[in-house]
């Protein structure tokens, strides 16, 4: 007799869940549908100002961010005069501070902060439509056995940082409207 008790049990379950999952607010994700005005189809991104002592960074992205966009189907990559929009930017700040360490004073690793403003911005107009003070990546790299070697690793770090926030910029630019 316990399995009757079990099946109503088993019974009741499955007719709930079914219940629940047909009264379901039925949101679902679509796939590769831009979330961009469908007047927006190109983009010129401009070269990347540098505040910061790091040669060739703003450069690094902005090369980063129109190989991202040459990649994906989002936008056209555009020159300027034919851009529907201008994505703008600008390196803020590069911190570098001892990551591990063998004594307090001699670290083995050591991380490199980047921050980045960036704004998207419509060419006939000036108006300002989209931007964002908050791009912030960091890498770690190891400190070599010679000043050379160390700052090899450093630039590795500061090209994946590179790589990281022009991946960042793309996907919040074609996900942002």
């Amino acid at each position: 007799m316990w399995w009757r008790s079990s099946s109503a049990l088993l019974a009741g379950i499955l007719l709930w869940s079914l219940w629940f999952l047909l009264c379901s607010c039925g949101y679902r994700i679509e796939n590769g549908a831009p979330a961009l005005p469908s007047w927006i189809s190109s983009v010129y991104v401009e070269p990347f100002s540098n505040q910061s002592n790091e040669l060739d960074l703003g450069a690094m992205i902005t090369r980063e961010l129109r190989s991202e966009f040459l990649k994906g189907a989002a936008l056209t990559l555009s020159d300027q005069a034919g851009a529907d929009v201008v994505l703008k930017g600008r390196v803020v700040q590069v911190d570098t501070s001892g990551l591990s360490y063998v004594r307090y004073d001699q670290a083995i690793e050591r991380r490199i902060v980047v921050r980045c403003h960036v704004s998207i911005v419509d060419p006939k107009t000036g108006e300002e439509l989209w931007s964002t003070a908050d791009i912030v990546r960091e890498e770690g790299f190891y400190v070599g056995r010679d000043v050379m070697e160390t700052e090899a690793n450093k630039r590795r770090a500061l090209e994946k940082a590179a790589a990281d926030i022009a991946e960042i910029v793309y996907h919040r630019m074609t996900g942002v409207f």
